[in-house]
């Protein structure tokens, strides 16, 4: 099993690195960071040799072929280093040091919200898979479609309007944006407990998504299982079908739930970009926008990378989870 890990790990490695550089190529070919920093229209035109120099530091010079400005990179990412950022403040910093302040406000969204939303969707979907055509099943698919047929904007928003809701009637709630309250930063407890109370609602999003995603996921599996000839002996011998399930089946079933699980964690990712914005919180989502509309080459490949490490790492999670469900893989 190890050397299926270890195999699977080195090819998610590789194909890592094959999107961080495609992403990285189309970034400086369609990016223009000199149009942003010195627009054609300044009424202050900056010296060339100004401009040169500071896009020579962030290796973005469009001067420069774009192959040898992606070479550089590659050296840089081999040493740990990402680059600088491109902002229009003209700041001289490392695109490192800013990921590492908002990956772990980001994590907090997605391994959170997708953990939750994993053990409720695999739980709902196995049930109603159980007990189908029930009252249950027929909640939970209705509610299901509902949900996937929405945008992500839409459903954020009604989660913040039911929280005024309750605020206006009983007079407590939820922060609705800004994880961050400026007031509270020398109270260090009151500022812990705001921030968690800033956590509940994003959370609450990403986590219907992946009840959504995940429960219809698993109940198709599950039907699959339900209608297999060994779980059908196991019922002829005298187990309920629930029984049957739990002994023989629920292992089975969660086993196409691996690879599933993998790309589910960038759809999450991706999901977490509007969440972010709309809860204000500073994290890589928001970040990702950012670079974009100001034309950070060096910041948008950053983001792609950790896009990537993200889905390897959880892909690589997956396999092993495959590997102790289903012997063969061993």
């Amino acid at each position: 099993m190890a050397r299926f890990i270890a195999t699977r790990f080195v090819t998610y490695v590789i194909l890592a690195f094959v999107a961080t550089s495609i992403a990285y190529v189309l970034a400086a070919t369609f990016l223009h960071p000199e149009e942003v920093l010195y627009p054609p229209a300044a009424t202050k035109p900056v010296p060339a040799a100004t401009a040169q120099a500071y896009l020579n530091v962030r290796n973005v010079n469009p001067d420069t072929p774009v192959m040898e400005r992606y070479a550089t990179w590659v050296g840089g990412l081999v040493r740990g280093d990402l680059g600088m950022t491109t902002g229009t403040n003209k700041e001289l910093r490392p695109v490192l040091d800013v990921m590492a302040e908002r990956i772990p406000i980001s994590l907090r969204l997605v391994v959170i919200g997708t953990v939750i939303g994993v053990i409720l969707g695999v739980t709902v979907g196995a049930v109603t898979a159980v007990k189908r055509n029930g009252v249950g099943d027929r909640v939970a698919t209705l509610f299901s479609f509902i949900v996937l047929s929405l945008p992500t904007v839409v459903v954020i928003l009604i989660v913040q309007q039911i929280n005024q809701f309750i605020m206006d009637y009983t007079g407590y709630g939820l922060p609705a944006i800004n994880p961050v309250n400026p007031l509270l930063e020398n109270q260090p407890w009151e500022y812990f407990i705001y921030q968690v109370q800033a956590l509940v609602m994003p959370t609450i999003v990403l986590a219907i998504f992946g009840l959504a995603s995940y429960s219809r996921y698993m109940k198709v599996t599950t039907l699959d299982v339900l209608g297999s000839d060994y779980l059908r002996t196991a019922r002829a011998k005298g187990l309920t079908r629930s029984q049957a399930m739990r002994k023989h089946g629920l292992r089975m079933a969660l086993i196409p739930m691996g690879q599933y699980f993998a790309f589910a964690v960038g759809a999450a990712f991706s999901g977490s970009l509007f969440v972010e914005r709309m809860f204000n919180w500073q994290g890589i989502g928001a970040y990702a926008v950012q670079s974009i509309s100001i034309a950070d080459v060096n910041g948008t490949a950053a983001i792609v990378l950790y896009s990537a490490v993200l889905t390897l790492l959880s892909a690589t999670f997956a396999d092993f989870l495959q590997g102790l469900l289903d012997p063969r893989i061993r």
